[in-house]
């Protein structure tokens, strides 16, 4: 088993929000700024799985394996590597997503900008609440805002509600927009990945990562 030199799993409650399509971005942006990278897929229809080897991404992906899923990441991973998972939904399979907060050093809960939305994310603080006490470090949490309109109203209060629960929201926000709604079974091109670059240098800086 070997720690690689970051991990990070988008996680929410539900499907749907995003996490899929910004995993497979955020490796792709990784991979471009020069970093070794694993996409880890642990989500039973490895949808990112799918979509890495159809277009033939240029790095790393794998199918994780639905038991011990965080303690055998490490088996896939080298010291220098950045391993991006994208993980199941919380709700149905909590043992899996619990298994990977114990092990990776950043979850970032991929969130749309509703009040229902954050509601939801009170379910992932529980399974974090219960990861805590078997975790050596502290994990790092981040929310990512998915889906947003630009200026409105919405997208700020959710920001703030979120900020005021504790979460620390990254400030990069990925638009609503068809690029993204089509990008999935596609190879994403220069105006889709501007807005992931700047989450993985976000991410990176939160690393201490240069």
């Amino acid at each position: 088993m070997t720690d690689p030199r970051l991990s990070v799993a988008l996680v929410n409650q539900k499907a749907g929000v995003g996490k899929t399509t910004s995993g497979v971005l955020l490796a792709l942006a990784l991979h471009h700024q020069g970093h070794e990278v694993l996409l880890g897929d642990a989500d039973p229809g490895e949808s990112a799985l799918t979509w890495a080897e159809r277009v033939n991404m240029p790095f790393d992906t794998v199918g994780l394996p639905r038991t011990n899923t965080g303690t055998r990441l490490g088996s896939y991973c080298t010291p220098d590597m950045v391993a991006v998972v994208d993980t199941p939904q919380a709700e149905t399979h909590g043992r899996t997503v619990r298994s990977l907060l114990r092990v990776v050093d950043e979850a970032i809960i991929c969130v749309s900008p509703s009040v229902i939305e954050v509601e939801r994310t009170s379910g992932m603080a529980t399974h974090l609440a219960e990861v805590a006490e078997h975790r050596d470090t502290p994990l790092r949490v981040s929310v990512l805002l998915n889906r947003v309109i630009a200026h409105t109203i919405s997208a700020r209060e959710v920001r703030a509600a979120l900020t005021d629960e504790g979460y620390h929201v990254l400030t990069t926000e990925i638009p609503m927009a068809q690029r993204y709604v089509k990008v999935y079974g596609q190879m994403p091109t220069d105006d889709v990945l501007g807005p992931i670059r700047d989450v993985s240098a976000e991410i990176l800086d939160r690393a201490g990562i240069q």
